[in-house]
């Protein structure tokens, strides 16, 4: 059974790599490095978050590796979520 990251903890995984990657689609940041952004009791939940947001395609996985950044897409609902915040 595999558990799903609720909306609100996408909200908080998107609008870290928001604030890592600024208002570019082009930035990808470690998945270390969006943890380090989040509070640790959340920290077990991001890769989860970011497997749902990868899916939805707000989110892109850089080659192989386990960095992360925006879609254009992620981008323009970013600025809406992290506004609300």
């Amino acid at each position: 059974m595999t558990l799903k990251a609720s909306r609100r903890h996408m909200k908080r995984v998107l609008c870290a790599l928001y604030r890592l990657t600024g208002e570019t689609t082009h930035a990808h940041y470690p998945l270390e490095a969006i943890m380090r952004k989040l509070p640790p009791a959340m920290r077990d939940t991001v890769k989860r978050a970011l497997k749902q947001l990868e899916a939805e395609g707000l989110v892109y996985r850089k080659g192989g590796t386990k960095s992360y950044g925006l879609t254009q897409e992620g981008l323009e609902k970013v600025r809406e979520i992290c506004i609300e915040e």
